[in-house]
């Protein structure tokens, strides 16, 4: 443009072009600066979100390390001794990536000093020093939580748009195709690698140190740095995993790590069909130091989630027990009776259960009756004497994960009221938002008894319904506004003299109304289906429908409640795709988005 056999003048011009060409280009808007500035915000909260998570599992196997008996639970030791080393290695790499970030603002000349006006560097734990001076290894000293990536503040950071400098660091100012390996930001390329080697061996060096048996397992790290797609990435993991003495159930956990952790050192450039850049080249090159700081915090994102799966992997190792379960519910159980004013203790716990395997209860003689089991749960008719009380005693056993039954006794006393009342929801033991809650109550020693509701938006009296199972009910249909959190209802009654009698205050939490589920678990490729969606099994709702109006599948979008055999297209046999639909519930019209997984036949 400036050169060439041109005039004084027309080259003058032309330098004026070029050098307006680099100023604009150079001038990235605020907006956009301000979206990195948000991205690194949002990335640094999940990133203390991971950082507890690996902390909690981490702390549960510490709780474990002393048995019931005072002695040393060995399981949780070397658990425990795994875990530290994974901190090790987490802590490492998360101060070389900080070590990165402060060099870059070195080199644009920020402040760095914790006490500037505006300080870029957050101090966010109890012992923090900051050696921001050190041009080789500025970092945390005396960091009593070394896990944690430092806190920074971008919007506080003057030259957020330079980048000339951030690239100088990665070692990519001169050649995106091939970085400076020796350039102090570079380091992070190898440092994931390692990383990603360390974190899958000691997994299985977890499984060596509770082995039974004392075997020594090991992985044989393929050290994948190119791979065509997911699917390839995959075949190659497959294949080391075959070829490496790793335990059966370690495999899932490695599969998983190793995938979150590789990327193609080599990509595809943009800008030129036919020519590779290294990664880092591809990252960084030209990012604002903004962009840059924000690249690097999602390399600690993945190091910070990694560590996370394998604590909650590990932790699962240890006091598992031999049973399985998929339900949880609150219980809370008071004394059979209790005299007027006086002060009892009512215990509260959660209780699991699984629900898909059925528990074997045998009621003892004249105890009640088993009616049904499911859901994990039995259901024993009984009738109650006149007066007094009745106790109901029995055995309930459940196998465990070895196929063996193992009885035990259980033993309850329901007092019979002579006069009073109560109240019942037949279907459930909360109100929910977008439901006919129905109440059904009775009182004795009245001659009508009726129900008012505090906190409800609305009431149908006196209707009749089935459940089910087909048994009849008659109450009350009771609404509740969403955004409320509980309902108090009364039961009041007359008597002969037409005096009213109050029975109670009876308080119920107030919980939205569950999501539908995918309930369609299979497809045939070579067929495809219609799509079945409904609450899952522990919401016992009658005339609750969905349809299906389209969703998104292996990143496509269809319309309607059938997958089509080109909708499945790129899936393969005895793979597991996730799934997204849109639904609409029948009876109120409204619209929810869920996600599944389908296995594909």
């Amino acid at each position: 443009m400036a050169g060439g056999k041109e005039t004084p003048r027309q080259k003058m011009i032309g330098m004026m072009y070029l050098v307006l060409t680099a100023l604009l280009a150079l001038n990235v808007s605020k907006s956009i600066l301000d979206a990195f500035i948000n991205i690194e915000a949002n990335i640094q909260t999940g990133n203390i979100t991971e950082v507890q998570r690996g902390d909690e599992k981490k702390s549960d196997v510490a709780s474990k390390k002393t048995n019931d008996e005072g002695g040393e639970n060995k399981t949780a030791v070397g658990i425990y001794t795994v875990m530290e080393k994974i901190d090790k290695a987490t802590s490492e790499k998360i101060a070389l990536i900080d070590r990165i970030k402060l060099l870059i603002f070195q080199a644009c000349a920020e402040d760095l000093s914790p006490t500037a006006e505006k300080p870029i560097c957050i101090k966010d734990r109890a012992e923090w020093k900051l050696d921001f001076a050190n041009i080789t290894k500025p970092g945390l000293s005396k960091n009593s939580e070394p896990i944690k990536p430092i806190k920074m503040n971008l919007n506080h950071v003057a030259k957020k748009d330079a980048y000339d400098e951030q690239m100088l660091i990665m070692g990519i100012n001169e050649n995106i195709m091939a970085p400076n390996t020796k350039a102090p930001g570079f380091a992070v390329w190898p440092a994931m690698e390692k990383f990603r080697t360390e974190i899958c061996d000691l997994i299985v060096d977890a499984s060596s140190a509770i082995d039974e048996d004392g075997k020594k397992y090991a992985f044989k790290d393929p050290k994948i740095k190119k791979f065509k797609d997911l699917a390839d990435l995959d075949k190659q993991l497959t294949k080391a995993l075959d070829a490496s003495d790793v335990k059966q159930d370690d495999k899932g956990i490695i599969r998983s790590l190793y995938k979150g952790l590789t990327k193609n050192e080599m990509q595809d450039d943009p800008h030129e069909e036919g020519k590779k850049r290294h990664w880092v080249g591809g990252t960084f090159d030209h990012a604002p130091s903004v962009a840059a700081i924000a690249a690097l915090s999602s390399l600690q994102s993945e190091i910070l989630t990694a560590r996370a799966d394998a604590m909650s992997y590990l932790s699962s190792k240890v006091g598992g027990g031999n049973y399985a379960f998929n339900k949880v519910t609150s219980l809370a159980i008071a004394a059979p009776s209790v005299s007027g004013g006086a002060t009892d203790t009512l215990r509260v716990m959660m209780a699991a259960f699984d629900s898909e395997k059925q528990p074997v209860v045998t009621p003892d003689d004249g105890k009640g009756k088993l009616v049904e089991t499911k859901g994990g749960q039995a259901y024993i008719a009984y009738t109650a004497p006149s007066g007094g009380e009745i106790e109901l005693t029995g055995t309930i056993a459940i196998k465990d994960k070895f196929g063996n039954l193992k009885p035990a006794q259980y033993s309850t006393v329901v007092k019979v009221v002579e006069k009073g009342g109560s109240i019942a929801l037949p279907e459930v033991s909360v109100f929910y938002t977008d439901w006919p809650n129905k109440v059904t109550y009775s009182a004795a020693g009245v001659v009508s008894t009726s129900v008012s509701c505090r906190g409800c938006s609305k009431s149908t009296k006196n209707k009749s319904w089935k459940d089910a199972d087909g048994i009849s009910y008659k109450g009350d249909w009771l609404y509740v506004n969403r955004g409320t959190r509980s309902v108090t209802v009364t039961l009041q009654g007359k008597d002969n003299n037409g005096n009213n009698v109050k029975f109670g205050d009876y308080k119920y939490p107030v919980k939205k109304f569950p999501k539908p589920e995918v309930k369609t678990k299979s497809m045939a490729k070579s067929r495809g289906g219609f799509l079945d969606v409904g609450l899952g099994d522990a919401f016992n709702f009658k005339g609750i429908k969905y349809k299906v109006t389209g969703g998104e599948i292996l990143g496509k979008g269809f319309s309607g409640d059938r997958l089509k055999p080109a909708n499945l297209a790129k899936a393969r046999p005895g793979q597991k795709i996730g799934i997204v639909l849109f639904t609409k519930r029948t009876d109120t019209g409204k619209k929810d988005i869920i996600d599944g997984v389908l296995e594909i036949k």
